[in-house]
């Protein structure tokens, strides 16, 4: 099973790393922007947590020991897949659902999606579901699959048709 390291992050190439502080700068202006007018919605708590959170880890990338940074880094990333990113994607895809903000949604959701590939959660996902993907179609390759549609799949189907009612004029 695949695992989520601070490795992906740690040698991302400086285009990636300015791309993090680009979407830091971004979700900062949006949150600066827009804070009285939609600081009572029910997503803002969300777009508040990411921006924070991005931080945060933008500041252990670049303060702390050497050493301890991977440790560090690698604990933020998978409380992020255990707790953040999945709530963060429920509610900006939320958002991208009202019509006035579905712009502003789409910009979170890009920005989350961004966030992922570049931190490296993506490519776990992608792990997990290519192994799965792998035992399905082993499966169908020997036939184990027909024992679980059995029930489905029968050699003397029995189909209701229906009556047949007559109209009265």
């Amino acid at each position: 099973m695949a695992t989520i390291s601070a490795d992906t992050l740690l040698n991302a190439s400086k285009h990636d790393r300015e791309m993090l502080v680009d979407i830091y700068e971004l979700l900062n202006n949006l949150f600066a922007r827009n804070r009285n007018q939609h600081r009572r919605s029910h997503w803002w708590k969300s777009l508040h947590a990411f921006r924070k959170q991005l931080a945060l880890l933008l500041s252990e990338m670049d303060t702390g020991k050497k050493s301890e940074r991977p440790t560090k880094i690698e604990t933020r990333l998978k409380y992020w897949d255990e707790k953040c990113v999945h709530v963060w994607y429920c509610q900006f895809s939320q958002l991208i659902a009202v019509g006035p903000f579905a712009m502003f949604g789409l910009v979170m959701m890009a920005s989350v999606a961004r966030l992922c590939r570049i931190t490296g959660i993506t490519t776990a996902y992608e792990e997990i579901a290519s192994t799965d993907i792998k035992g399905v179609l082993t499966a169908n390759d020997e036939l184990l699959m027909s024992d679980e549609f059995a029930g489905v799949i029968d050699e003397d189907p029995e189909w209701d048709e229906g009556v047949v009612i007559a109209r009265e004029d």
